[in-house]
């Protein structure tokens, strides 16, 4: 996590969503699949380097940089009383060094697996 950028980013979420969570006076950082190949420590200083990645899966994503573990989770029980789907994460010091296409392929296979572990319970 980076300190001192307390900000949300934000990948293929709905443009309503992105203007609620700008209203609710959070930093958001939109990031787009032109971005794909860019580390999420690029992004938070703010640098842009477009590259394509068709491979990039049309899943949202929502980061949270630099919040404590309770403002997370009011941001997204928040968030989730508006916006149903997607995957929430907090940046992490091994994540912050991953580029967004491996963090999103990352995380939609912990949900799977999650997902997976949750039938077996049942």
């Amino acid at each position: 996590m980076l300190s001192n950028n307390k900000c949300i980013l934000a990948y293929c979420l709905p443009e309503e969503e992105l203007n609620s969570l700008k209203e609710d006076g959070f930093k958001v950082i939109e990031i787009s699949a032109e971005m794909a190949e860019m580390t999420i420590s690029n992004i938070l200083d703010g640098l842009r380097f477009e590259t394509f990645n068709a491979n990039l899966p049309n899943e949202t994503v929502i980061l949270f940089n630099d919040f404590s573990d309770e403002e997370i989770k009011d941001a997204v029980r928040s968030i989730r009383q508006r916006f149903k789907d997607g995957i929430f994460a907090a940046v992490t010091p091994n994540s912050i060094n991953w580029k967004v296409s491996y963090l999103v392929e990352h995380l939609i296979e912990e949900r799977e697996w999650y997902l997976k572990s949750q039938k077996g319970r049942a």
